[in-house]
């Protein structure tokens, strides 16, 4: 594997994916498989507690927002595990919690109490894995290949993330049970394909690892403080996105039809797919505080083309944000990867906590704005809200996004170390 891309061009970048190793390969392979099987019963849980478990809305309700909580929020613990058991051991233990989680949401249509464990071990599963995947693949490859290759990981989930839906959708409504224990063998079969495919890595090469305890948590508290503004616009980041995630659904049906919402995050997905690998390297090397602006500003502008609720607007707004989307959230990983350097496991937790905030954020001042707007008959006027904090966002940046540090000198050249 080399250390840096000689060219920019997709065949270059291929052929560097192709010079990976066996286990990196599979992993990034791996990525899709796992978003594609989680997102065949992700959106759908509150939809089977209440039809398949039989359980009271609100009562569901309050267990599809903890679930969303530990995803998001339990990522936290990730550097933690990750430091005890490694990424490879770490990854496997959230496919079998996630495995385990699937067959107790299986037998919860018979016995409705175990739907409680069953909805927290579903959600443990990603809140470990994945930062341990993220760290895997940045902890695998050198500084130079780490845009790329984090681009073509984040491809990878995005894909598999828009395909689980479409085909969950055509196979709930026959035999719910039958879909939940078939999601569980292929989730078993994955997590064996984790053991058998992935090596474990070792620190790379040039990090220093603390001598004690003290030292080690010396160092964390160090690197988070360095790491403050980038954590602040990432939450702004998913704040933000969360918005467009939680209510066009909602708009959608609205002001045209409940099918636009397929094409709305069809067209989401095919962009993150297609076009964030290719723009990594422009993405990683752009100024930091212009990136900032110009994403949450092209964030801002897809908001207002949406207010007009016209189909071609969904989709035209959509393709603005989904650019604006792509710039800025790989950008985020890389800078908090930039400042927590030895413990990107951390790095990527850290990430996934400030996206539950978000979420939790906006899911909450979104659903009293989008009632309001709804009552007055005015619902254009929501997404109009949701711009003028995009473009908030933006001048936020222009005052606070500052420039990147010089990150220290290390070796261009990383490979997976076994223990």
């Amino acid at each position: 594997m080399t250390g840096k891309l000689r060219g920019g061009g997709p065949a270059t970048k291929w052929r560097t994916f192709t010079g990976l190793p066996g286990g990196l390969k599979a992993l990034i392979g791996l990525s899709f498989v796992v978003a594609f099987g989680s997102y065949m019963v992700t959106p759908f849980i509150g939809v089977l507690m209440v039809k398949a478990v039989g359980l009271d809305i609100r009562v569901a309700g309050v267990l599809v927002a903890v679930a969303t909580f530990i995803q998001f929020g339990g990522s936290i613990l990730g550097g933690t595990v990750v430091k005890r058991l490694g990424l490879k051991r770490t990854m496997v233990l959230a496919l079998t919690l996630r495995t385990v989680g699937l067959v107790l949401l299986g037998l919860a249509v018979t016995a409705p109490w175990v739907a409680y464990p069953a909805v927290v071990l579903v959600a443990a599963g990603p809140a470990l894995y994945l930062p341990a995947n993220k760290a895997y693949i940045v902890t695998s490859v050198s500084d130079a290949l780490r845009p790329l290759f984090l681009g073509v990981s984040s491809a990878a989930l995005n894909a598999g993330m828009g395909l689980g839906p479409l085909l969950a959708a055509l196979l709930i409504d026959a035999d719910p049970v039958l879909l939940l224990i078939g999601l569980a063998a292929f989730f078993a079969l994955v997590t064996v394909a984790h053991q058998a495919a992935l090596k474990p890595v070792g620190p790379r090469p040039g990090t220093t690892p603390a001598r004690n305890r003290d030292e080690r948590g010396t160092g964390i508290r160090t690197a988070l403080r360095g790491a403050l503004r980038p954590v602040l616009f990432t939450a702004l980041a998913f704040y933000l996105y969360f918005f467009f995630q939680s209510f066009i659904g909602l708009y959608a049906s609205a002001v045209s039809n409940i099918q636009v919402l397929g094409w709305v995050m069809l067209l989401n997905c095919v962009m993150m797919v297609l076009l964030q690998p290719l723009l990594a390297d422009h993405i990683a090397r752009a100024n930091y505080r212009l990136l900032l602006v110009g994403s949450f500003a092209l964030m801002a502008l897809g908001m207002g083309v949406m207010a007009l609720g016209s189909t071609p607007a969904l989709l035209a707004g959509t393709a603005l944000f989904s650019l604006g989307e792509i710039f800025l959230f790989l950008r985020c990983d890389l800078e908090l990867v930039d400042r927590v350097p030895d413990n990107p496991a951390l790095a990527f937790g850290v990430q996934r906590m400030t996206a539950g905030i978000g979420g939790l954020l906006a899911g909450v001042v979104g659903g009293f704005v989008f009632a309001h707007y709804e009552a007055v008959g005015d619902l254009g006027m929501f997404w109009l809200v949701v711009a003028a904090q995009c473009a908030a966002a933006a001048l936020l940046a222009l005052l606070l996004g500052g420039r990147r540090p010089a990150a220290p000198e290390r070796p261009l050249l990383a490979s997976a170390v076994s223990r």
